[in-house]
């Protein structure tokens, strides 16, 4: 039975997929595959903080979802899935980099009845996945990896943050030019390959031999996408989203002062004015190339199931 395609970095997939009790292991494995770049300490028996409930997650309005867990030994590890941007977007990271330290220690304290104690701030492992390029000011980079660090001397650093950036298509380059050994040794890489294929069936032999760890993501796939409420819940958030891309594209247009009137309700888009059917017609070609239903897409843009099919 062929499953209907969906967007792999959708964050409400990836939260289901990364975030959900018994799928530890996958998270694990792409935490570690995302140290193993820079040959940094791995992480083991992590702990899922507020695991994926679809009940509690079929109504988000965030345009961030996290992943959060810990390790035994109280390190932290945070997944952030970013579909739209720009480097502003650091400044948020280190900004809930600073308020889960904050919380830490402040939780501890209240936990023993006691002052505020230093000693309860521990390592923070922020991995972010953005579906947009960074600029900055370089010819670009798929990974990076930020820490606190002497200037002057570059090999002593402070391990108590790291913030890896990975900008998701600039993966697409890599593993098209990547060996079959190449891809793996890299099990990042077999992530990005599952995270930005649009035909999984053409690649899933490809990616079991790179991973194995890929024999269960491709099956929980599979599941999310046969299961028709959680397929209703991406839908409707991937309407949400596609929506807050056009606001936020608009806000950026000068002389811009029509079009949405009521913005985002509910995940829907509402109210596109007369004379702005170009701007419906781009949101459309978005939501298609996320293979959203086309009865749905026609209800969000105004636009008839006719034209939608043309595009």
């Amino acid at each position: 039975m062929k499953h209907e395609e969906v967007y792999k970095l959708s964050d409400l997939f990836a939260r289901y997929l990364l975030g959900k009790n018994g799928n530890e292991d996958l998270l694990t494995d792409l935490v570690n595959s995302t140290l193993r770049e820079f040959n940094f300490e791995e992480v083991k028996d992590l702990e899922i903080i507020d695991p994926y409930n679809l009940s509690e997650n079929i109504d988000l309005k965030e345009s961030i979802i996290d992943i959060k867990a810990k390790t035994k030994d109280n390190q932290t590890v945070i997944i952030e899935i970013q579909l739209c941007g720009n480097i502003d977007f650091l400044k948020r990271i280190f900004y809930y980099i600073s308020k889960n330290v904050v919380n830490e220690v402040t939780l501890a304290a209240g936990r023993r009845q006691e002052g505020e104690n230093y000693n309860n701030v521990q390592k923070i492992i922020s991995i972010n996945l953005l579906d947009f390029n960074l600029k900055f000011g370089d010819k670009g980079k798929a990974h990076r990896c930020f820490k606190l660090i002497d200037t002057k001397d570059l090999n002593i650093s402070l391990d108590l943050i790291q913030i890896h950036i990975l900008e998701v298509k600039r993966f697409i380059e890599i593993i098209k030019n990547s060996t079959k050994e190449e891809l793996k040794n890299n099990r990042l890489l077999s992530w990005m390959k599952f995270f930005t294929s649009d035909n999984l069936e053409l690649i899933e032999d490809e990616l079991k031999e790179e991973n194995q760890i890929m024999s269960k993501v491709i099956e929980e796939y599979k599941r999310f996408t046969s299961d028709d409420k959680m397929m209703r819940a991406y839908a409707a958030r991937e309407a949400f989203l596609v929506g807050q891309k056009m606001m936020l594209r608009r806000e950026r247009e000068d002389g811009f002062d029509e079009g949405i009137e009521e913005g985002i309700k509910m995940g829907k888009l509402e109210g596109i004015k007369e004379g702005e059917k170009n701007k419906a017609i781009s949101m459309a070609k978005s939501m298609k190339t996320k293979n959203l239903d086309i009865n749905l897409i026609s209800e969000i843009t105004g636009l008839t199931i006719d034209e939608i099919e043309k595009l």
